[in-house]
């Protein structure tokens, strides 16, 4: 989730392991493929600004 204080700086598109995130600078990102996510919250240690929360599906059948 990219919350409104999202500068667009360009930190998380850029680590992302998995592309799940894009953007243009100084513009806010966007998600486009939540589920490649794969959990390693690089973006979210990463946002300067604490944008950026990843959220975690957990698998059916999983507890």
């Amino acid at each position: 989730m990219v919350l409104n204080n999202c500068t667009g700086c360009g930190i998380c598109w850029t680590i992302c392991p998995k592309g799940v995130l894009v953007g243009k600078l100084k513009d806010k990102a966007m998600v486009v493929s939540e589920g490649q996510c794969m959990g390693c919250f690089s973006c979210q240690y990463n946002c300067p600004y604490n944008a950026i929360i990843v959220q975690v599906k957990v698998a059916e059948g999983r507890q």
